[in-house]
């Protein structure tokens, strides 16, 4: 995880240095931050670009604990209820921790007729104690909580984005709409009195 943060930074460090002949509001969508800073807008710009980096650090610390969890309820199932961990799906997962054998889970859907979530005999799994079934459904659920947490966080990282183009579009309106002229408008009578504005 330390390589991943350093390459990441490394990468945005570069990438934020650099000074192309983009629209600043592309250089926004492409790293929040960067349109602000060459808009000359720093304190702005550093707010987005440390609110990117923060979130991208916990996206990958979230979704590495995840995988991490993952890994070891895997390990924790095969020596508790001898299963074969390669090849299995999620439902898979959910199922033996809700049921202490292969036989409760398949008289039960037979039950509710459900034929098509039936297990065949080389998936089977039996558990040594009720205790350690529930130890592991509380282990796979911690795991799933942060690999959803990690999908939230992206949602974030792509909120930031379009949060900071906007932000850039604001700041170029305001930059065109600080060069503004005002002309005093008088007709020949001396009746009417203007105001014309013109923006550059």
């Amino acid at each position: 995880m330390c390589r991943i943060i350093t390459i990441l930074l490394f990468c945005f460090s570069t990438l934020n240095g650099l000074d192309m002949n983009f629209n600043p509001v592309l250089k926004s969508v492409v790293i929040p931050g960067w349109g602000e800073k060459t808009l000359k807008y720093h304190k702005r710009a550093r707010l987005f670009s440390n609110m990117e980096l923060s979130l991208w650090i916990s996206c990958i610390g979230v979704y590495t604990y995840s995988h991490h969890s993952k890994e070891q309820y895997k390990t924790f199932a095969s020596r508790h209820a001898g299963v074969y961990a390669r090849n299995k799906d999620h439902k898979y997962w959910v199922d033996i921790g809700n049921y202490i054998n292969l036989d409760s889970h398949n008289t039960e859907h037979l039950r509710w007729r459900y034929f098509d979530e039936i297990y065949s005999e080389n998936e089977n799994w039996e558990w040594d104690s009720s205790s350690n079934m529930k130890k592991f459904e509380k282990m796979r659920i911690r795991s799933d909580y942060y690999s959803k947490s990690g999908e939230y966080i992206l949602g974030a990282i792509l909120l930031n984005h379009i949060i900071s183009a906007i932000d850039t579009i604001y700041l170029m309106n305001l930059n065109k709409k600080s060069l503004i002229s005002f002309y005093p408008i008088i007709n020949k009578n001396y009746n009417a009195i203007g105001l014309k504005i013109v923006f550059l």
